[in-house]
């Protein structure tokens, strides 16, 4: 069921609205990094074979999506990661940091 976020619970734990999105949407792409290696090792897929180009005539990966397809497929069900980055935001479990400026990323004179 859909619910909406209170803004100023968001504020609570970030400087700003903008800054809070862009930390929750960060820490969403970690968890589902996180999820999708998990998958990977639960099902034994391996999803970068995903991106093997066609025209390579390499006798492996020519192979590996046939295989797959004869493979049982096994679903499993997880949390949404915004949600879960949501959720870690509001408890203030969620700590973030800004990375340090190197010397290189100054702008030359």
């Amino acid at each position: 069921m859909a619910s909406t976020i209170p803004i100023d619970e968001l504020k609570k734990h970030s400087n700003n609205i903008y800054e809070a999105i862009m930390i929750i949407a960060k820490r969403a792409r970690q968890i589902n990094d996180e999820q999708k290696r998990l998958i990977e090792q639960e099902t034994g897929y391996d999803s970068s074979l995903d991106n093997v180009n066609d025209d390579d005539t390499d006798d492996d990966s020519a192979e590996a999506p046939e295989e797959r397809q004869t493979q049982p497929v096994k679903y499993i069900k997880l949390p949404k990661p915004t949600t879960l980055a949501l959720e870690e935001m509001l408890s203030g479990r969620l700590n973030y940091h800004y990375a340090e400026k190197s010397s290189d990323d100054e702008p030359r004179k």
